[in-house]
């Protein structure tokens, strides 16, 4: 979705919970969608737990993958908090989970799509280190653990995995509820 600026800051979110319960999770967890990733975005290096995702626009059906029975429970309270940082209420089209390894990147790139073009991309880093460069339009956006950012990506950005740690981010596509004419 387009905004005014490239990130913005939203607020804190607790994600002790949903990262004890991704902890818990078996390692194959974030090769079970391998495939689907690969068709979805294949110059990505990332590994990712797909929770749900919803492919063709915001009125097509949302599909529920590997990730969401085990992770809903503690998805839903961070869900809660994502949207109340916005005016209406919504719903999420498309949730992952994406691991970034040490020297990993993900080259330049603009999303688009009917789905994507309708919603607010927002990050939540569960772990990051400060040689993880976010880069949108050229400047660095430097994002903290806890914290929920919207991105604009309908704009150019890449990240680069320069730390010696993995990266791990909570990406939700969150979705607000049109203004219905009175």
């Amino acid at each position: 979705m387009r905004c005014a600026e490239p990130m913005r800051h939203l607020g804190s979110v607790d994600i002790a919970p949903f990262a004890a319960a991704l902890a818990r999770q078996p390692e194959a967890i974030w090769d079970a969608d391998a495939e689907f990733q690969k068709r979805l975005a294949p110059y990505r290096k990332s590994r990712s737990i797909y929770l749900m995702m919803t492919l063709g626009g915001p009125q097509m059906p949302t599909r529920h993958l590997a990730g969401w029975e085990p992770l809903r429970e503690a998805f839903e309270p961070v869900l809660r908090r994502i949207g109340s940082f916005y005016p209406r209420p919504g719903r999420a089209l498309n949730a992952q989970i994406a691991l970034l390894a040490p020297g990993d990147d993900i080259p330049e790139h603009a999303d688009y799509g009917p789905t994507l073009e309708a919603t607010h991309r927002v990050h939540v880093p569960l772990e990051t280190h400060p040689q993880v460069q976010f880069v949108v339009e050229g400047q660095p956006v430097a994002l903290t653990v806890g914290e929920a950012y919207e991105l604009d990506n309908m704009r150019l950005h890449y990240v680069q995995n320069l730390s010696p740690v993995r990266r791990i981010h909570l990406i939700v596509d969150y979705l607000e509820e049109p203004v219905v004419a009175a």
